[in-house]
């Protein structure tokens, strides 16, 4: 089972940009391999405190959503994903249980990273793609390479203190440049705002194993990879930039919702002045939509708002389908495991440890900055990404008591 779940890991990270829903291959694979739990005298892992917390987290998020949803008569598809987060807790289990080779998941977020890259850049030169995205939104697409080149940066930290060859660093390292540079490529801003949280974390970590100079050395490359971008003609970084601050300014002046950046601070304002009048349990999806069209009817809102199925506010949004109990469970998703990560990273001294609580540490940050200009809770990468990644990472984070030496 080791084996079999190193390589559900690897998948689901390496083919997650590059096929289209590459990361449900992975996932359902370590879903179905659960099923091995259940063999009279299968081997389990003894499950502490903070496992159960992890897990009363990711179901009470179902748990939540489904009697909201019941309350709210919601279609069945409303409970799709949800549901990915209960799923994740047999993963969880099945990892427990049967630990898999940390390398599957370093070197398939390396795999994953350089193939989003290349990818983005034969949508951009070769097919003049302005805003390259796989076969996802951009915005999606963005957010997941961030994801992979920051686990890339974790995977290179940690070639570097085994002192592996040259062509592993190599890997990792262009993991994390390609990673970067699909996405800048794929204009998705909401990511861009992720990376300085996820380089102070990565900086960290290489400072504290003693790698200074190398820091300094993935800082210039990252700086100069983001300069030749933006210097480049008709370059997508510099123009995505631009291009906000004057919407920003045109809605500030005019009230102009016709763009996306307007639209984005109508749905903010439209939001808030909706989450009051039902609090205790929110307006529920199909309510939202129809409270929004009778703001547009009445002249109270722009009509460029009306058919966006979310608020691009993951917060915003889950207080405004489902009150209070919604936001308290999308903050106790992000916030939970980000302490629950913190900590391990605080207190081990153990190598593999001390990465994958790291990665997640940036991955929770990731989110939560993702989740001020889009609801990804909203789609299916989104939710499957994280659900699975709390998995992997926390199942790595626990194969090595708290406080034991790195002898490597």
């Amino acid at each position: 089972m080791p084996i079999y779940n190193s390589f559900a890991v690897f998948l689901l990270l390496a083919i997650s940009l590059v096929i289209a829903s590459g990361f449900s291959l992975g996932a359902a694979m370590l879903v179905l391999g659960a099923v091995v739990l259940f063999r009279p005298n299968a081997r389990r892992a003894r499950l502490e405190r903070d496992d159960w917390l992890l897990m009363a987290v990711l179901a009470g998020y179902f748990g939540v959503h489904m009697v909201l949803n019941l309350a709210h008569q919601a279609p069945g598809r409303e409970y799709d994903a949800p549901l990915r987060f209960l799923l994740a807790i047999p993963a969880l289990l099945l990892l427990r249980a049967f630990p898999l080779q940390a390398a599957a998941l370093w070197n398939g977020a390396a795999v994953g990273a350089i193939g989003a890259g290349l990818l983005s850049l034969w949508q951009w030169l070769v097919l003049a793609l302005e805003r390259p995205g796989g076969s996802t939104n951009p915005i999606q697409y963005g957010n997941i390479s961030v994801l992979l080149a920051m686990l890339a940066a974790c995977a290179l930290a940690r070639a570097i203190q085994l002192r592996q060859s040259l062509p592993w660093k190599l890997l990792h390292a262009a993991g994390v440049l390609l990673g970067l540079a699909a996405c800048l490529l794929s204009g998705s801003r909401g990511s861009w705002l992720a990376l300085p949280f996820c380089a102070l974390v990565a900086g960290w970590l290489l400072l504290r194993a003693g790698q200074g100079r190398l820091m300094l050395k993935l800082a210039t490359s990252a700086l100069v990879t983001i300069a030749l971008l933006a210097l480049l003609p008709n370059s997508p970084l510099t123009a995505r930039m631009r291009l906000a601050v004057t919407e920003a300014d045109q809605y500030a002046r005019s009230a102009n919702a016709d763009s996306s950046v307007g639209a984005r601070l109508e749905m903010l304002r439209v939001g808030l002045q909706l989450a009051p009048q039902h609090l205790l349990l929110g307006w529920g999806k199909e309510g939202m939509m129809q409270a929004k069209a009778q703001m547009v009817r009445d002249g109270l809102a722009s009509p460029s708002i009306q058919e966006h199925t979310h608020l691009h506010n993951e917060y915003v949004d889950a207080l405004v389908k489902y009150g209070l109990p919604g936001l308290l469970t999308v903050t106790a998703l992000f916030l939970v495991p980000l302490g629950l990560f913190a900590a391990r990273l605080r207190r081990s001294a153990n190598r593999e440890v001390r990465l994958a609580s790291a990665a997640g540490v940036m991955l929770m940050l990731s989110y939560l900055v993702f989740g001020l200009t889009q609801a990804f809770l909203t789609h299916n990468n989104g939710v499957m990404m994280l659900g699975f990644l709390i998995a992997i990472l926390w199942s790595l984070s626990q194969q090595q008591p708290v406080g034991t030496a790195n002898t490597a």
